[in-house]
């Protein structure tokens, strides 16, 4: 027997002079259960960033549900303490005698008023300032301009308070601009 032979063969068959046509070699068991599990692997580490993915967006969605969830109702109780506002100027504009039966009403909603901001205070409801401030319209909404020293573009009178929820606006604040003195 040819031990050269042989080993020519054996050359030929694996070396870059295979035949044309000639089927390359099947993997072997392990090589093929090796691709399955790097492929497994893969799939794996995909479904679970997928997943840490799912759980942090499913967990930020919550928190802003429980921190911004009730904004459609604070906004409504704003309407009631713009009305206790108005109620508090009305009864001072009437000037009732200190003691006298329409300044113990006067105080009475002055103390409602004020017990009702605290409870929206603890709610992380805050007034946007207005006053002196200039004109961003991303917390104010302009609703007329005044002749006034102050800068072009300052807000001079607040026609209506705005409020923020936890940084968020709730409501701009409808303010007056200054303009230049003619």
């Amino acid at each position: 027997m040819n031990t050269e032979g042989s080993i020519n063969n054996a050359e030929a068959a694996d070396g870059p002079d295979q035949e044309v046509g000639a089927k390359p070699a099947a993997p072997s068991p392990v090589e093929e259960l090796q691709a399955k599990l790097q492929e497994a692997e893969k799939k794996y580490l995909y479904l679970y960033s997928e997943f840490e993915n799912f759980r942090r967006r499913n967990e930020r969605d919550r928190l802003d549900y429980i921190k911004f969830g009730h904004e459609g109702f604070l906004k409504q109780m704003l309407e009631v303490m713009d009305n206790f506002e108005r109620a508090i100027a009305h009864a001072k504009s009437l000037g009732g005698e200190k003691g006298s039966p329409l300044a113990q009403v006067g105080q009475g909603v002055e103390m409602i008023h004020h017990q009702f901001s605290d409870a929206l205070k603890g709610q992380g409801v805050t007034t946007v300032q207005s006053v002196g401030q200039k004109f961003d319209p991303a917390l104010h909404e302009a609703v007329g301009e005044e002749e006034s020293k102050s800068e072009p573009g300052t807000v001079v009178k607040e026609a209506q308070k705005g409020y923020q929820l936890h940084g968020r606006l709730l409501r701009p604040a409808r303010v007056i601009l200054a303009k230049k003195q003619a």
